[in-house]
């Protein structure tokens, strides 16, 4: 089931002995530093209610958005990535950062390595943390906000997001509906259950997209956004219909071990931008370790048990506006019907009927 989280009434998160948490970071300020015998004293829960206005921000978050995936108990390819922001003074003059305040899901994110505060940033310097997504039994989505402090208010922010999965693979595997709103979209998948059935009519936002073309001038971006699927190679591409002849061109492959249970799975090889030329395409999936045929966004190319085997569907953002040019596409090599095996995000492009 999808975890909402209402961010007008955001709370900051409390400080928990032996763990760096990112409240604790609170803690490390002029007022409340490091204290005789080594402890640290926790920190005042900050009145903090409301989100922070772009006019009051002092520094930048690059990126502004981090999205995080893991298992409940987090071990090895459930345990989650770390990941970096960097809070740039873009103020033009110095600013003091006194500590952070992590607010919205209690006990979901971690700082790596925390840096000490008070401290100080000259125009145009940045500061770099590493967070990452805790174990804990919530699973689904999870939301919070890390927020950099500075004398007496919030002077910058970052989002995160995470999906914490039950465990790896199988039915302990979330369904495209928390994936999608995991990675900041608002997009109807046509249900919110793991299996959404392998029927060919369409389904909640779905559209019939078996081949697009480029929309505008410039690069078609392909990135895979989701894997959840068993180990092993995971090749894609696009392909191109020479009198029915399929012309397929590989663009990239994803990590083949250890990174198949995950948001945003990384690239052993390829780019995510091309120049498909002024002709149709299709992207299809290569043959992996569980299903031995290639995968098509053309359902009569496909060999396996499931015919309609992509769904796609139009990019919404967070506010449920259209992304222009922009799609979803849910892979299900298989049998199942769950379309979450790999989920890609195709931009500039647009649909074109099969002549």
């Amino acid at each position: 089931m999808n975890k909402s989280t209402n961010f007008s009434g955001l709370h900051a998160v409390r400080w928990h002995p032996g763990r760096w948490t990112l409240a604790a970071l609170l803690a490390m300020t002029t007022g409340c530093a490091q204290p005789q015998g080594g402890g640290v004293k926790p920190p005042v829960e900050q009145p903090i209610t409301q989100p922070l206005l772009p006019g009051d921000a002092l520094l930048n978050a690059d990126p502004g958005l981090l999205v995080f995936s893991g298992t409940r108990d987090g071990t090895g390819a459930g345990a989650s990535a770390v990941q970096t922001v960097a809070f740039e003074n873009s103020s033009g003059a110095a600013v003091k950062l006194t500590g952070l305040a992590l607010l919205g899901d209690a006990g979901t994110f971690e700082l790596v390595s925390p840096p000490p505060f008070p401290q100080t940033l000259a125009a145009g310097a940045s500061l770099k943390l590493n967070v990452k997504l805790l174990p804990g039994a919530t699973t689904g989505v999870l939301r919070s906000t890390l927020r950099a402090v500075g004398d007496t208010s919030p002077i910058g922010e970052v989002n995160l997001s995470g999906l914490r999965a039950a465990g790896l693979e199988g039915n302990n595997e979330p369904p495209l509906a928390q994936i999608v709103d995991a990675l900041n979209y608002v997009v109807n998948v046509g249900g919110n259950d793991l299996i959404l059935g392998t029927g060919a009519s369409p389904i909640g936002d779905e559209v019939a997209a078996p081949l697009f073309e480029r929309a505008s001038a410039g690069q078609v971006t392909l990135r895979p956004v989701a894997r959840y699927s068993p180990d092993g190679p995971s090749a894609y591409g696009t392909f191109a219909l020479d009198s029915n002849v399929v012309r397929p061109q590989e663009r990239g492959a994803m990590v083949s071990s250890g990174q198949n249970q995950t948001l945003n799975p990384p690239l052993q090889s390829g780019q995510t931008t091309f120049d498909p030329g002024s002709d149709p395409f299709g992207i299809y999936l290569a043959p992996n370790n569980y299903a031995k045929q290639a995968t098509y966004t053309l359902d009569r190319l496909n060999t396996g048990s499931t015919r309609h085997a992509v769904r796609v569907y139009p990019l919404k953002n967070r506010a449920g506006q259209a992304v222009p040019n922009s799609y979803l596409l849910a892979f299900e090599p298989s049998e199942n019907g769950d379309y979450q095996d790999v989920v890609f995000v195709l931009e500039n492009v647009r649909p074109v009927a099969v002549k």
